[in-house]
């Protein structure tokens, strides 16, 4: 394993493979809850947590952290959270992070940081270290999930009839801010911060058309997400792509595959 682990195609394949493994069940839980904007608006403004950490001599994933959870904590503090979720405010955040963290990328030295790995990811300079960070946040969002599944599907089903049956409706969306944001500050060296969000949503998306339960559509969108995944590489290597373009465009294309064929195959399908 250590020798596998000192070549960098399989070090990109592992951090493929743990991603995919925990976009599937978070990517469901945001399309079902309407969260793929905030998950963008995250990702856009970790730029500004790259620029802050870097200026701070701090490893950009802590200043991405920090920025992403400033922003959770100060929406759930607006008396109405979900006015705080609307589309204008989310964009105003997005682009002003995004906008702010690239002028402070730029006040930087020149060699301190590659501005194009941030935003569109660099899967295959995964290092030991980033699989290791990559890894246990996997692990502890994994056991978060299972732990309050039925908790977070209650409430993308209906956040009444959950409050009705006693879950609280606050603290478990909350939680499910907090864990994107978690997912953000990790899944940024591999898809950067501009992607994130697509391989979040694309696979979710495809996965829905065969699904018929909550658990049926995770395990499909994985499937997608790993077809993405052998795809991007694939042609990464054969096309000289980057890696995280190449793998959205992947998901995309295996998308509109599958919006062909169920058109083909259920003319009638709305």
């Amino acid at each position: 394993m250590t020798e596998w682990l000192d070549d960098f195609l399989w070090r990109a394949v592992i951090a493929g493979l743990i991603m995919v493994a925990i976009a599937a069940p978070m990517g469901c839980l945001m399309v079902w809850q309407r969260l793929a904007f905030l998950g963008d608006t995250l990702g856009h403004a970790a730029v500004m947590g790259v620029g802050l950490g870097l200026m701070l001599q701090l490893k950009p994933i802590f200043g991405v952290l920090a920025v992403a959870l400033v922003i959770v904590f100060s929406l759930s503090r607006v008396s109405s959270f979900n006015n705080a979720l609307s589309e204008t405010t989310l964009a105003i955040i997005s682009h002003t992070g995004l906008a702010g963290g690239i002028i402070l990328v730029s006040l930087l030295p020149s060699p301190t940081v590659n501005l194009e790995a941030i935003l569109f990811g660099d899967l295959l300079a995964t290092t030991k270290g980033d699989l290791l960070s990559l890894l246990l946040t996997t692990v502890l969002l994994l056991l978060l999930l299972r732990h309050h599944w039925r908790a977070f599907v209650a409430v993308s089903v209906s956040r009444e009839i959950a409050q009705a049956e006693g879950i609280e409706v606050r603290r478990v969306q909350f939680l499910m801010y907090i864990m994107i944001a978690l997912l953000v500050a990790v899944m940024m060296k591999v898809m950067g911060v501009l992607l994130i969000a697509a391989m979040l949503v694309i696979p979710t998306t495809s996965a829905r058309v065969f699904s018929r339960s909550p658990e049926q559509m995770v395990c499909i969108s994985g499937l997608y997400g790993l077809a993405a995944l052998g795809g991007g590489i694939t042609s990464s290597f054969h096309f000289d792509w980057q890696t995280g373009p190449a793998i959205v465009i992947s998901a995309t294309v295996l998308l509109l595959l599958t919006l062909v064929v169920t058109r083909v195959v259920k003319p009638d399908l709305d």
